[in-house]
Parts: structure tokens; C-alpha cells; sequence
């Protein structure tokens, strides 16, 4: 299959309007801190339980008992990485960036600056750049590149070569991207899982896997 009919077949089967639930900066970095290793469903449990612990903000985070905020965050799992992760990032943008995310992730270097942040890999920095900035960089996660893979849409998971891949298909148009994105995580959902559930699959027809 090509990344294209993928995306028309996926479009046609999916309704992600909405998808993504946060739009406020400093939200997106700790989502995509949490979400690590973790299911979105103890992402969303936790940050709702920050905001009543005024933990929520930036500067909440910054300045919290680190055995407290580790407490709030323990469902996601890792928690003693989350907790520092988060405070450290929290204080990089306070102290460089006057507290404002955006100074930041609108720079020209600032995937660069991100990941030099203990914790932020391309997966995270990529995912704040787009949904927190509406920069153009595609989320090659895991998933997606299982995807690619098992369709014939491209023989290496490997993440810049998936992202470099949908980029040259697709452009880099920041809506195109995300849209994709929350597509084929809801595909990933519910069907092209680690044990895949072939039935129904809105891309069985074309799929390298199924056919074999």
C-alpha cells in the first residue's frame, strides 16, 4: 500500500475531530511527558488530579515537593522520572524562557533545544512542536511505523525514516500531520495492535500482512 491510500482509507473510516484535548503549551509538554510508556487514558486521570492538587501550572510544577508531585503522578508509571522530568523542563522554561513556552517552541532551533532536555526524544519533542506550536513535524511513534510496515508502505520502522517518508508524501502542513497522526493512532487502537484484530480493517484489502 502507498502512505497516501493509507491516509484516504483511514480518513474515510475514522472521525478524530477533537482528538487531541489539550491546545494550552505547557499542558502539551506535560502530556507528552506522561504518555511515555504509559496508556492516554492515565495521562488524562493524572493531569485532571494535578489540577486539583495545584499542580497544573508551570510554575505549580516548578516549584512542587518532589514527593508529592511524584505521588500525583504515579499512575503513569515511571513517576520518579516523570516527577524530575517535569520540574526540570518546568525550570528550563522559566529560567530561559521567562516562563513562556511558546518563546521557546517558536524558535528555529527549538527541536534541537528541547531534546536537549533529559527525558524529551524526537517522539516527545515532536509532539510538542505540533500539537502545542503547529509546527510540521510528523510523530513517527511506534505504532505508526507498525503500521507502514505491516501495510508494505515502507520496509523500516526506523523513526527519522518514517518521519522523512510522510513528510515527502504529505508535505508538512501542520493540520495534514496531526490529522494523520490521531488517525493512525485510533487505526492502532483498534485494530493493527502488537497481536492484530484483522476483522473489519478499513485496510485489509491492500495489506501486505493480511495478504500473507
Amino acid at each position: 500500500m502507498r502512505i497516501e491510500e493509507i491516509h484516504r482509507l483511514l480518513a474515510e473510516n475514522y472521525d478524530v475531530d477533537g482528538w487531541w484535548p489539550y491546545t494550552d503549551a505547557w499542558d502539551v509538554m506535560v502530556g507528552a511527558i506522561l504518555t511515555q510508556q504509559t496508556a492516554w487514558s492515565n495521562v488524562v486521570r493524572v493531569m485532571e488530579e494535578m489540577g486539583r492538587c495545584d499542580l497544573r501550572s508551570l510554575t505549580e510544577v516548578a516549584r512542587a515537593d518532589r514527593d508529592r508531585l511524584m505521588e500525583v503522578v504515579r499512575p503513569c508509571g515511571f513517576y520518579r522520572q516523570k516527577a524530575e522530568r517535569l520540574q526540570s523542563l518546568a525550570r528550563v522554561v522559566i529560567d530561559h524562557y521567562d516562563g513562556e513556552p511558546m518563546r521557546l517552541l517558536e524558535r528555529d532551533d527549538a527541536r534541537t533545544l528541547l531534546l536537549q532536555n533529559k527525558g524529551i526524544g524526537p517522539e516527545s519533542a515532536d509532539s510538542i512542536l505540533l500539537f502545542a506550536a503547529g509546527r510540521p513535524y510528523f510523530v513517527a511513534a511506534a505504532y505508526c511505523g507498525r503500521i507502514f510496515v505491516r501495510t508494505g508502505a515502507m520496509d523500516s520502522n526506523e523513526y527519522h525514516m518514517v518521519q522523512d517518508r510522510v513528510h515527502e508524501t504529505l508535505g508538512r502542513n501542520s493540520g495534514v500531520l496531526s490529522g494523520f497522526y490521531a488517525l493512525l493512532v485510533e487505526h492502532a487502537k483498534r485494530h493493527c495492535r502488537v497481536r492484530p484484530l484483522c476483522g473489519g480493517c478499513p485496510l485489509e484489502q491492500g495489506c501486505a500482512f493480511t495478504r500473507a
